[in-house]
């Protein structure tokens, strides 16, 4: 069996690591506070905070996950988020007391699947929603959490509330959850830079409501003996300094680790027994070719100048707004370069990283790299 895992939330015992990032997170949210977690994408962020839920679960809090990707409207929303909320309940009958009692103008119901499994879902009997009814519905936990039973709240990709009402549907959350006694909220999200200026904007709702938290990159040490071992169990030999090898192909970044990790396991299983820096290289290159088509159409889609900037950030990423580095690349005004590395920051390809810029995808800078070449 392949012993790593990419692709979905990641579980024992793929899982490693980042227990002092569990502990902080169940101690805030635990302690009474909320948190904002900061992280870039594939970092893991929702496998970390799975963990911590299950930490927190064992204390007694009832956990309740819920993503905003899958919204696209306050009807979606609310549909999504009173769903979540009610499966979290071991008595659907009385949870749903609750909600018809507070909430007015929906209504809770439970159907099943063919194969007999319960489905939950509202019914919307009015033709608008008020502002009233969106603000019991956010206001349900609070309503069905006590002193003895407290809940937590996790809201993944949070910065995609914009969709809803911008910053109206901010303001109103906002307002709602400060008066929760106990329910406790985690936000986070894969768009830092927005998920950021919600936090700390002064002239956002959400400005200076929550811890801040920043997942960085895993140890190497801790991950090159996480590689070792996960080859060793099935009898590959991979010395540190291929290790090493292996983490800086994928970028440093959880997800791809184990992405090439795994390839090279396939590759090597049952014919080779010691995994070297050609078949590191080899297996980068078999992600690369797997991935050419995706990677032609994402950046066929860019604009000529965003193109340019691509291959540019692919070279070197510091220093982008200075004279010699527009001269190096033959770039546009720094104000032309602003702009198009910020329509690269909002479509997720590029982030921004202390003083320098990072591909989401460090393949597809690879590739980037290729067609320089």
């Amino acid at each position: 069996m392949n012993p790593f895992s990419y692709g979905t939330v990641v579980k024992e015992p793929y899982f490693f690591n980042r227990t002092e990032e569990i502990v902080r997170i169940v101690g805030t949210l635990g302690g009474g506070n909320n948190l904002v977690l900061y992280a870039p994408r594939r970092y893991g962020k929702t496998s970390v905070v799975m963990k911590a839920m299950d930490a927190l679960k064992a204390l007694g809090f009832v956990c309740i996950y819920f993503d905003f990707m899958t919204v696209y409207s306050r009807e979606s929303f609310i549909e999504a988020f009173s769903r979540a909320v009610l499966t979290s309940q071991g008595n659907f009958s009385k949870a749903a007391q609750t909600f018809s009692k507070f909430v007015k103008g929906i209504r809770p119901k439970i159907t099943f699947d063919p194969s007999g499994a319960p489905e939950i879902s509202v019914d919307f009997s009015a033709t608008a929603i008020s502002e009233q009814s969106l603000a019991s519905v956010l206001d349900l936990p609070d309503k069905l959490a006590s002193a003895k039973k407290k809940y937590i709240i996790v809201m993944d990709e949070f910065q995609d509330i914009a969709r809803l009402n911008g910053e109206n549907f901010e303001s109103l959350l906002r307002s709602r959850i400060q008066h929760h006694a106990h329910v406790n909220y985690l936000f986070l999200g894969s768009r830092t830079h927005l998920l950021n200026d919600m936090f700390t904007n002064k002239n956002r709702a959400f400005y200076n409501s929550a811890a801040s938290m920043q997942l960085e990159a895993l140890p190497e040490g801790e991950t090159v003996e996480f590689l070792i071992g996960g080859f060793s169990r099935s009898h590959l030999a991979l010395s540190k300094e291929a290790a090493a090898r292996l983490i800086a192909e994928a970028g440093g970044i959880p997800y791809y680790i184990q992405f090439l990790a795994s390839e090279i396991w396939q590759y090597c299983i049952n014919r080779i027994e010691t995994v070297n820096d050609e078949i590191i290289a080899a297996c980068a290159g078999r992600i690369l070719d797997l991935k050419g088509d995706y990677y032609f159409e994402l950046f066929d889609r860019q604009t000529v100048y965003q193109k340019k900037l691509l291959k540019a950030l692919a070279a070197d990423s510091q220093n982008v707004f200075s004279a010699e580095y527009a001269g190096r690349f033959r770039l546009s005004a720094a104000s032309t370069t602003q702009k198009a590395l910020s329509g690269l920051i909002n479509s997720g390809m590029i982030e921004k990283y202390k003083n320098y810029y990072t591909f989401d995808d460090p393949f597809f800078r690879k590739y980037l790299l290729r067609l320089s070449a």
